[in-house]
């Protein structure tokens, strides 16, 4: 799942009471982007929100790999090395220099 629609589920909004008086249902719904917002009063800090699992994990994924992102972005020094090195991968390429995957991984 893209970041874009991660970032954009679609919200499903209930009553805590409507939650209790048909909980199976309305868990059910909790699907995919679907993310129900569950109320007890007027106040927003009171929300809860109901997420499917699969929609969580890709979540929880997106973030470990946002983090590592800005942890090599930080490290100045590994990162410099990095945009270094993409500077010959085109000619490395075209001069067969790189091993492929199973190559570079062989026993």
């Amino acid at each position: 799942m893209s970041i874009s629609s991660l970032l954009q589920p679609r919200k499903i909004a209930v009553r805590r009471t409507e939650l209790r008086n048909q909980q199976s249902k309305i868990l059910g719904k909790a699907k995919g982007r679907r993310v129900v917002v569950v109320s007890g009063s007027s106040n927003e800090d009171e929300e809860k929100y109901v997420l499917g699992k699969t929609y969580f994990e890709d979540l929880l994924t997106q973030m470990e790999s946002l983090s590592e992102t800005v942890e090599i972005i930080a490290d100045r020094r590994l990162f410099n090395q990095i945009m270094n090195a993409t500077d010959t991968l085109d000619e490395d390429l075209r001069l067969g220099r790189l091993a492929g995957v199973e190559e570079a991984f062989a026993d």
